[in-house]
């Protein structure tokens, strides 16, 4: 079990502010500043510092984090045992890309055995992570850009990142230039999704943002933003499945722009979770 004030340090670790920190745990600000000074002295470094007006957080105060994450999910599992039960049970994330297209044969096998119980989140990069932070999660699935040396991973598959369109649109098929995709209207999805950044961060090496296009709309579900792309003259850029989940989509390319993305398993605790991994993926 955590001591309290670690959960003073948590808490100050999310907000970066005394004073709503203090609201938050109905606590004075000269208490919460006295729970980060015990923990400063206990391990002997600063955790947090001013520079100028603005809170920061030290490169311990992030090496203290990871471990009280680690914990968290160490103690989760230790709570679980304790339980008698033959009962495998499983908390998986996986952003949307991965729950809508790519798990479901992994999961429907995992699920064959009586003894296998599953909950699946399927939502975006952003909220997964913290579900993984806060021990809400065994791991997750994870498309596309995250902080590696912040979160132990390995590697689930890599899948190509394409341009995809309507059977009919001019672009099915072809390979053309980002000045030519520039000209068409654009469907993504939210921001802090996987297959956003890595759009935003390939177009912006070439000097464009998600502005230069002529229109962009955001939708925070594929299925929806296939049944656009299958319709109307749009296009989007999602990993290679998607386009496989309707007859009236087509694949095209970027000149110059060759992605592919990794699809990777993130997780807290790797001793903890290699087992429930393993049993997953079998």
């Amino acid at each position: 079990m955590l001591d309290y004030r670690i959960e003073t340090f948590l808490t100050l670790y999310e907000e970066m502010n005394y004073r709503r920190t203090a609201e938050r745990l109905r606590m004075t600000q000269p208490g919460v500043t006295q729970h980060i000074h015990h923990l400063e002295n206990f391990y002997g470094v600063k955790l947090f510092a001013y520079d100028g007006r603005q809170l920061r957080r030290t490169k311990e105060a992030e090496q203290l984090k990871r471990h009280i994450d680690s914990t968290r999910a160490a103690e989760h599992d230790l709570r679980a045992g304790f339980v008698q039960t033959d009962m495998l049970h499983l908390r998986v994330g996986a952003t949307k890309t991965i729950g809508e297209f790519v798990i479901v044969p992994t999961v429907r096998a995992f699920l064959q055995d009586e003894h296998h119980q599953l909950d699946l989140i399927v939502d975006n990069t952003e909220t997964l992570l913290s579900m993984l932070e806060h021990g809400e999660l065994d791991f997750a699935i994870i498309e596309g850009v995250f902080d590696k040396e912040k979160y132990p991973h390995r590697l689930y598959k890599r899948e190509r990142f394409v341009g995809i369109c309507s059977a009919s649109h001019p672009f099915a098929g072809q390979t053309v230039t980002l000045e030519d995709a520039l000209r068409e209207n654009l469907i993504v999805r939210e921001k802090g999704s996987g297959t956003r950044m890595l759009l935003e961060q390939a177009i912006a090496s070439r000097g464009y943002s998600l502005d230069s296009f002529r229109r962009c709309s955001t939708v925070s579900n594929f299925s929806v933003i296939c049944e656009l792309v299958g319709m109307e003259q749009t296009i989007t850029f999602a990993y290679e499945p998607i386009s496989h989940c309707r007859s009236d989509l087509a694949t095209f390319h970027v000149e110059d722009m060759q992605i592919s993305g990794e699809f990777n398993l993130v997780y807290i605790n790797e001793q903890v979770v290699n087992r429930k991994i393993t049993a997953f993926m079998e």
